[in-house]
C-alpha cells in the first residue's frame, strides 16, 4: 500500500507538534512528581519537629531536598528548617547534633546535583559552619593544646563532597534513556508509515523501556 506525498507531509507535521508537547508533558509530570515528593517529606518533618523527634525531622528535610526541582520552594524551606537544628543545637552545646544538621544540608544538595549543583549558597555557608564546629568539638574533647591539630582536620571537612560517581553516572544514563526511549515510542507510533506499517512490539519495547528507564533516573538521583 502506497501513501501519497500529502500523507508523509501531514505525519510530518503532526509529529513536529506532538513531540514537543509530549515532552513538555513529561517533564512537566517528573517536575509535578518531585515537587510532590519535596512538599510530602517537608510535612512530614515539621510532624517530627513537633513531636521532638529531631533526628527524624533531619531525615525528612534531608529527602524533601534530595526531591529538588527548580522553582521548588520546599527545598529552600528544608535547608532553612535543618539550619535552624543546627544553630539550636549549637546554643544548646549538642555539637554532634549541629555537625548532622549542617552536613545534612551539604549532602543534600550534593546530592540533588545533575548538569549543576544548586544550592551552592547553602553549601558554602554549611562548609563554614562544619569547620568552626569541628575546631570547637576537637577544643573540647582534646583541649586547648590541640586546636592546631583541629584545624587540621576543619580544613578537611572544608573539602567539598562530590556526588557518588557511580550513581551520577546512572542517573545520567537513566535520564537520557527515558527520554530517548520516548522519543523513539513517538517516532514508531506517529511517525511517517511504511507499506509493512509499524510493528505493535516495538511500540511496547519502547514504553517498557522508558519506564525502566524512569525509574533508574530516579533511584540515582536518591543515591547519588
Amino acid at each position: 500500500m502506497r501513501y501519497s506525498t500529502g500523507d508523509s507531509q501531514g505525519n510530518t507535521r503532526r509529529m513536529l507538534v506532538l513531540i514537543p508537547l509530549l515532552i513538555a508533558v513529561f517533564l512537566a509530570l517528573t517536575w509535578a512528581r518531585a515537587f510532590y515528593g519535596s512538599m510530602r517529606d517537608y510535612g512530614t518533618g515539621e510532624e517530627m519537629l513537633k513531636k521532638k523527634e529531631v533526628i527524624r525531622a533531619v531525615t525528612f528535610f534531608d529527602r524533601s531536598i534530595h526531591w529538588y526541582t527548580p522553582l521548588n520552594p520546599y527545598v529552600e524551606k528544608s535547608a532553612q528548617r535543618l539550619w535552624e537544628i543546627g544553630e539550636e543545637a549549637e546554643k544548646q552545646g549538642d555539637l554532634t547534633m549541629a555537625l548532622i544538621a549542617f552536613r545534612t544540608i551539604r549532602g543534600g544538595f550534593y546530592a540533588a546535583s545533575h548538569f549543576t549543583t544548586p544550592g551552592k549558597d547553602w553549601i558554602e555557608r554549611s562548609e563554614q559552619r562544619i569547620a568552626q564546629l569541628v575546631v570547637k568539638q576537637e577544643k573540647g574533647e582534646a583541649g586547648d593544646t590541640g586546636a592546631e591539630r583541629s584545624k587540621g582536620k576543619a580544613t578537611q571537612v572544608q573539602k567539598s563532597p562530590e556526588p557518588d560517581v557511580f550513581w551520577t553516572v546512572v542517573l545520567e544514563v537513566g535520564f537520557l534513556g527515558w527520554v530517548g526511549s520516548l522519543l523513539g515510542f513517538i517516532y514508531v507510533t506517529w511517525g511517517p508509515k511504511t507499506g509493512s506499517g509499524k510493528p505493535r512490539y516495538k511500540s511496547l519495547f519502547l514504553i517498557g523501556l522508558a519506564s525502566g528507564c524512569f525509574v533508574i533516573w530516579i533511584v540515582g538521583m536518591m543515591k547519588a
